[in-house]
C-alpha cells in the first residue's frame, strides 16, 4: 500500500454540511448527485485539508449558515506511507490504529507497532477566518500538520476551467515542482532573472529616459545603477511565471493556453510521472473539455495509476467507463451512500443516465418502459424528460430486484414497476423492498403488466388490439390466435372471434404473454406458442401501443386505480 489514502473523511459545519461521515474507497471514487447537493464541497474539503500552502483564504460562506463564531472542521483518518517522512516531523506525529471503520487507540502496553497505522489530520476554520492545519495525537492533543508533510502527501486538483493550473507552473508544492525535484532550481532562476536585465531590449529613446532617471536618483542620494528586471510582490513568486511549454507549428506555447481537456490531461500526466508516489487526485467535472473517447481514456488511466482519486461527473460516458470505480451518491439531505458495484455494473454500462436523473424509474422490462412513457405524457407532461425523470429497463425480475436494492442503498430517488412471478426465491427481499418503498413501487398482486391491463379490454376492443398502428404485426397477431385455436390458417377475424367465443379475451392475453398450456405436446408446438409474445407488446414500442390503446379506447378510468399510487409519486417528483 505505497500511496497516501484517506480512510475516513468527516465534515462538521463546513458550508452546506452540518455533518458528513464518509469512508471512501482506496481507488477511484465517483461522486454523483443532483444539483447543489454538495458534491463539489466534498472535493473542496479534501483540497483544503491537503492544501500545499498557507495562503488559503476563507470566507464566511465556508461556515455553516455563515456563522463564523462556530468553527468548521474537515477531519480525515489517513494512511501515510514511509515516503512522506511522517516520523521525521519536528514534533512527532503518533499513529492510531485502523479498525476498519475509524481510528482507535493502539493496544495499551503492546510492544508492537499498530497493526494498521493511520493518522488523524484536520483543517479547522476558526472564528477569525483563519485556517489551521492540525495533526491529532492519540492523547487528544493537537500539533501542527505542516506544509512540508502536506506537500509530501501531495494533491492534484483540477477544478472547473482553471486556466492558471498550478500543476503546470513552477509553484512550490505543485505537480511540476514535485516532479522536477530540483531544490536549487528556484534559487538559480531567481538569480538569473535578477542578473539578466531587460534594459538592453529598450528602444534608444526609452533607454535615454531610464538613464536620465538614474542620474536623478543619484543626485537625490537614492539607489542608483537602475535597470529593469522581473520582480515579485506579496504573495507572488517570479518562479511561478515559469511553466511548461509545447510546440505548435514550431511556436512554443504555454500549456496554459491549450484547451481545457489538454490542460487537465497534462496535469494528470505530471502526477503519474512523480517519482515519490501517486498523490491524491481531485477532479471536479471530469468530463470538462473532453470528448467521449478521451473521457473513457481518462477514467481508465485513473483506475490504473493506483492513486486514490475523487471525481464528480455529469457524463454518462464517464460513468460507463467507471465500472471498476466506486460510485457514491449525495442526496438532497446531504447524505452520501455507496452504490454496490456488483449490483449496478451491468446497468452502469447499459444505461448510465439512470444514475444522473432527478428520479430513476426502474421498470421490469421494455413493455413497462413504453407503457410508463405514455402514462407520463398523459398524466404529467409531454416534456416529462425535462423534469428530470428517467425510465429505464432492468431487463428481468431478478435484475429489477438487484437494481432497486442498490439504488435504495445509495440514496438515489427512485420508483419502480415489477412483475410478481408465481415462484420466487427472493420473497423475503421483495417483501422488505415493498415495505420500504411503499407507493414508489408498483408490484402486481400477481402476474405482469399485460395480464393486469388486458382483461379490461372487452370483446369489441379485440379488433383494435390486433391492429398494429404500423401495420407490420397485424398479420402475425392474427396468426398467433389462429395457432392457439387450432383453426384453419386462412380464418378471418370474424371466424377467430366465433371460434374463441367467451374465451376471446383470455386467448388474446395468452398470445400476448406467450403462455404455453401445461398439456401442450411437442417442442415445436411449445416454441410456436411461446414465441407469439414477440408479435404483441414485448418491446418499448409495444408498451407504448398498449398504453395508447388504453387511453384512446376510454379504458383509463378502469385501469387507473392500479396505478394511482405510482402516478402520484411521479407527479410529485416532476413538480417537486
Amino acid at each position: 500500500m505505497p500511496n497516501p489514502q484517506i480512510r475516513r473523511l468527516e465534515l462538521t459545519r463546513f458550508r452546506g454540511f452540518e455533518s458528513l461521515v464518509w469512508t471512501p474507497g482506496q481507488g477511484v471514487n465517483v461522486v454523483l448527485g443532483g444539483g447543489d447537493v454538495g458534491k463539489t464541497t466534498i472535493l473542496d474539503a479534501i483540497s483544503l485539508l491537503l492544501h500545499p500552502t498557507n495562503s488559503y483564504l476563507l470566507s464566511d460562506a465556508d461556515y455553516r449558515g455563515r456563522i463564523v463564531e462556530d468553527e468548521f472542521l474537515v477531519e480525515a483518518v489517513m494512511y501515510l506511507p514511509e515516503s512522506t517522512n511522517v516520523h521525521e516531523l519536528t514534533v512527532a506525529g503518533w499513529p492510531w490504529e485502523w479498525d476498519g471503520a475509524n481510528a482507535v487507540h493502539p493496544l495499551q502496553g503492546a510492544d508492537d507497532a499498530p497493526r494498521d497505522p493511520v493518522y488523524r489530520v484536520r483543517a479547522r476554520g476558526n472564528s477569525e477566518l483563519e485556517l489551521v492545519h492540525e495533526l491529532i495525537q492519540p492523547d487528544g492533543s493537537a500539533v501542527s500538520f505542516p506544509i512540508s508533510l502536506r506537500r509530501r502527501i501531495g494533491i492534484v486538483r483540477l477544478a472547473g476551467d482553471d486556466r492558471s493550473d498550478r500543476d503546470l507552473r513552477l509553484i512550490q508544492g505543485g505537480g511540476l515542482d514535485r516532479l522536477l525535484e530540483d531544490k536549487a532550481l528556484r534559487a538559480k532562476l531567481g538569480r538569473k532573472i535578477a542578473r539578466d536585465g531587460l534594459e538592453a531590449e529598450l528602444t534608444e529613446e526609452a533607454g535615454d529616459r531610464l538613464a536620465a532617471l538614474d542620474r536623478t536618483f543619484e543626485q537625490r542620494a537614492l539607489p542608483s545603477a537602475l535597470g529593469l528586471g522581473f520582480v515579485g510582490g506579496p504573495g507572488l513568486s517570479i518562479n511561478a511565471l515559469v511553466g511548461l511549454t509545447a510546440r505548435a507549428n514550431d511556436t512554443p506555447l504555454s500549456l496554459m493556453s491549450w484547451g481545457a481537456g489538454t490542460r487537465r490531461l497534462s496535469a494528470l500526466a505530471i502526477a503519474d510521472s512523480l517519482q515519490d508516489g501517486a498523490p491524491i487526485t481531485v477532479i471536479d467535472e471530469v468530463e470538462r473539455g473532453l470528448e467521449p473517447y478521451r473521457q473513457r481514456r481518462l477514467m481508465q488511466s485513473l483506475v490504473e495509476n493506483g492513486s486514490q482519486t475523487f471525481v464528480t461527473t455529469h457524463s454518462g460516458f464517464a460513468i460507463t467507463a467507471a465500472v471498476e470505480a466506486d460510485l457514491w451518491y449525495v442526496d438532497s439531505n446531504a447524505r452520501i451512500g455507496q452504490l454496490p458495484r456488483e449490483k449496478i455494473r451491468a446497468h452502469q454500462i447499459k444505461d448510465p443516465e439512470t444514475f444522473l436523473a432527478r428520479m430513476a424509474v426502474i421498470a421490469e422490462g421494455d413493455t413497462e418502459v413504453g407503457f410508463l412513457q405514455v402514462l407520463l405524457e398523459h398524466q404529467l407532461s409531454p416534456q416529462w424528460r425535462e423534469l428530470g425523470l428517467h425510465v429505464s429497463s432492468a431487463g428481468g425480475n431478478d435484475n429489477v430486484l438487484l437494481l432497486l436494492e442498490a439504488l435504495l442503498k445509495g440514496g438515489i430517488r427512485l420508483a419502480g414497476i415489477a412483475d410478481r412471478e408465481e415462484v420466487s426465491t427472493h420473497s423475503a427481499r421483495w417483501q422488505r423492498l415493498t415495505e420500504t418503498l411503499g407507493d414508489h413501487l408498483l408490484r402486481w398482486p400477481q402476474g405482469t403488466l399485460e395480464s393486469n391491463v388486458l382483461p379490461f379490454f372487452l370483446p369489441e376492443h379485440v379488433v383494435a388490439l390486433i391492429e398494429d398502428p404500423e401495420g407490420r404485426k397485424t398479420g402475425g397477431r392474427r396468426r398467433s390466435l389462429i395457432d392457439r385455436l387450432n383453426i384453419a390458417p386462412d380464418s378471418s377475424l370474424e371466424q377467430i372471434v366465433s371460434a374463441a367465443g367467451e374465451r376471446l379475451t383470455q386467448v388474446v392475453i395468452d398470445a400476448a404473454l406467450g403462455s404455453v398450456p401445461a398439456d401442450t405436446e411437442g417442442v415445436e408446438r411449445r416454441g410456436l406458442l411461446k414465441g407469439s409474445a414477440s408479435q404483441w407488446f414485448k418491446s418499448v414500442a409495444g408498451g407504448r401501443e398498449l398504453a395508447e390503446k388504453v387511453m384512446t379506447l376510454g379504458l383509463w378510468p378502469q385501469v387507473q386505480p392500479q396505478f394511482s399510487g405510482l402516478v402520484s409519486v411521479l407527479r410529485e417528483a416532476g413538480h417537486g
